[in-house]
């Protein structure tokens, strides 16, 4: 085990963990005995949300993606975990001030003075600052200070949970332990500001082509170990796209979604973090996507299996996406169970093609998609994990904004230009409506 992160810190973080939840059970017991009932949800929902944010580490990840589906949720609930967005209580700045330090020396007087307000955002991994330095405005990002520790404690427990479920005879089969580690590594990502870095700059290069979609540049001079420097976007506002008339809600909303299409089956890059935090909408009809940290790139034969089930879906071929999934599958089951998998697996796609957003629930799709591996002992490559997280995050903010798109038909021309760019002998045909 990594020396920095011991046995006798994962038994302490695991018991204030314990401690919290009794805390905040007892006081929301008390409120269900107590509070009217027109007071009661908003607060136990800000019971909820007090105790998410000191539990900190990957719990706040977790009631940032929770936040995004209002529609499973419900809207008290969404708009509580909002804050959690962007309004996480914030690092001291003898705290900001020590990380911006140590990773760039002495502080010049214009980052001193931005760190000694209060930051602009502040999330679950780092705070952003506003710092103006002469001719230009930057967003410094600078990392928490016990953050690596808490979120590898999370996972540490986690992934001992997880091998505790394998151990169940109707779940041993199932990966969860390789999809906990994927998980795992992808939050740990999030830790790596050099990373993040990088996968900022080819987040901007994949949308280049898009003048509608803007994401910051990196500014590398003022990079460094828990620091990451970027072109500071004005004119942002929280929970923007609220704002907007329906019309251009609507129209910036695809935006979004064929930006998130042409990451994903172009370049085999996942956002993970759509959250109203990462993401803004403006009045001039363009999109500004901020974050790059809870990101994932596919390998190529997951991306090419990924794409060719999308493409069976717009398509309805239930039978092609039944091949493609069980073509990832590891390990050996009976004929029968093939059998079996491949009928429910064509009917599942056949029943859900051509679905509007308002008529299609993908949260539905993905319990009964996983229940049909389950049943038959087959299980799908573990990644698809990670794009049917991002379209999960991605199909809340359209239920809400824009339920009349069709999910799949946007994509389409994506599937499309990623299916034409394999070689021929691996090319599948796709004909679309």
């Amino acid at each position: 085990m990594n020396g920095r992160l011991t046995y006798l810190r994962i038994g302490r973080r695991l018991a204030r963990i314990c401690g919290l939840c009794l805390l905040a059970g007892g006081r929301m017991a008390v409120i269900v005995l107590t509070a009217r009932r027109p007071v009661r949800a908003r607060r136990l929902t800000a019971e909820l949300v007090r105790l998410i944010e000191r539990l900190g580490g990957a719990f706040i990840k977790a009631g940032q993606i929770m936040a995004t589906r209002v529609d499973l949720v419900g809207p008290t609930v969404a708009g509580g975990l909002n804050r959690l967005h962007d309004e996480v209580a914030p690092m001291t700045a003898a705290e900001a001030a020590g990380t911006v330090r140590r990773a760039l020396g002495p502080l010049p007087g214009e980052i001193a003075d931005a760190l000694a307000h209060p930051p602009v955002a502040s999330g679950s991994v780092a705070s952003v600052y506003r710092v103006r330095l002469t001719g230009r405005t930057v967003a410094l990002k600078v990392r928490r200070p016990g953050v690596e520790e808490a979120i590898g404690a999370d996972l540490a427990i986690m992934g001992v949970l997880a091998r505790a479920v394998t151990r169940v005879p109707a779940l041993r089969r199932v990966p969860v332990a390789e999809i906990t580690e994927q998980i795992g590594r992808c939050l740990v990502g999030q830790l790596d500001f050099a990373a993040e870095a990088g996968s900022l700059r080819r987040m901007k290069e994949l949308l280049a082509e898009m003048p509608e979609v803007r994401v910051p540049a990196v500014v590398p001079e003022l990079c460094g170990d828990g620091v990451i420097a970027m072109e500071f976007v004005d004119g942002l506002a929280h929970a923007s796209i609220g704002r907007l008339p329906a019309r251009v809600r609507e129209e910036e909303v695809a935006v979004l979604v064929r930006a998130v299409y042409h990451l994903l089956f172009s370049g085999g890059f996942v956002h993970v973090d759509l959250h109203q935090g990462n993401t803004y909408f403006r009045p001039d009809g363009t999109v500004v996507l901020l974050d790059a940290g809870f990101t994932y790139t596919l390998g190529a034969e997951a991306a090419r299996s990924f794409t060719g089930f999308f493409g069976g879906m717009i398509e309805g071929d239930g039978e092609g996406c039944a091949d493609i999934l069980h073509a990832t599958v590891r390990g050996a089951t009976s004929s029968a169970a093939i059998d079996e998998f491949r009928t429910a697996v064509a009917d599942l796609v056949k029943r859900n093609t051509g679905a509007r957003v308002r008529d299609f629930n993908l949260s539905v799709f993905c319990v009964e998609l996983f229940d049909i591996q389950r049943r038959c002992g087959l299980f799908a490559e573990p990644e698809f994990i990670f794009p049917m997280l991002c379209l999960l995050s991605l199909e809340g903010l359209v239920k809400e904004h824009h339920p009349t798109m069709d999910f799949q038909i946007e994509a389409a021309p994506y599937v499309m230009e990623s299916l034409l760019a394999e070689p021929p002998d691996e090319q599948r045909s796709i004909a679309l409506p």
